[in-house]
């Protein structure tokens, strides 16, 4: 499980349009919603949540902490509006959940180890699945999901969904048949391999050949 962050959190008085004025001094404004509570209009300091999702802690359980409140309030990043000029955020959808709470969540993957067949073979390793979704309890939700490629020791090598192990009470929500990762051959190779097939005479030839070299005999 990856370490549960905290980040801190203010009462929002302002909504509407007015939000304009909170972004230009480095607030975004939020909401809170979820477990048949009251949506709850909140703020965010800008740098604080763009620093929680360069280190990844947005993907995860996260303790809101309001500032007139000793209380912590868990939840996950549903959603996060970003301008799609300048890519700042504009606004952010927090999640309550319970530690205990099973949800299905996308977990991104991170691929380790070595495939024989890119050294052996120059092949080329292809990684076609980004995050594998899962249910687990949202306290256990990891910050990425290992992937060893080391078992491809082929060209047109596959590792499916099923392939990659999970973490104890964690269940596979992803097709099993998913492809995650793949050794293809280069465009060299293929090309080559097209010539060849193009220089090699086709089966009527040789039997027409052959039949040619007997009457000969």
């Amino acid at each position: 499980m990856a370490q549960q962050v905290e980040l801190q959190i203010a009462r929002r008085e302002i909504t509407g349009k007015a939000t304009k004025r909170l972004r230009k001094v480095g607030i975004i404004p939020a909401n809170i919603f979820g477990h048949k509570e009251p949506s709850q209009a909140v703020q965010v300091d800008a740098v604080s949540f763009e620093r929680l999702q360069r280190s990844h802690g947005a993907r995860g359980i996260i303790g809101l902490r309001m500032t007139d409140s000793r209380g912590v309030q868990t939840a996950l990043v549903r959603h996060v509006q970003r301008d799609p000029r300048t890519g700042k955020v504009i606004h952010v959808d927090f999640f309550r959940v319970s530690l205990r709470e099973r949800l299905n969540v996308k977990v991104p993957l991170r691929f380790v180890g070595e495939a024989p067949a890119v050294k052996t073979e120059g092949g080329v390793l292809l990684h076609l699945l980004d995050a594998l979704e899962v249910e687990c309890e949202a306290g256990d939700i990891p910050e990425y999901i290992e992937v060893d490629v080391s078992p491809l020791t082929e060209i047109d090598a596959l590792l499916h969904a099923e392939d990659v192990p999970l973490p104890t009470k964690f269940t596979l929500i992803t097709d099993p048949k998913e492809s995650v990762a793949k050794v293809a051959a280069t465009r060299a190779e293929l090309a080559e391999e097209a010539e060849e097939a193009a220089a090699a005479p086709a089966p009527e030839e040789q039997t027409t050949q052959a039949t040619q070299e007997t009457a000969e005999e």
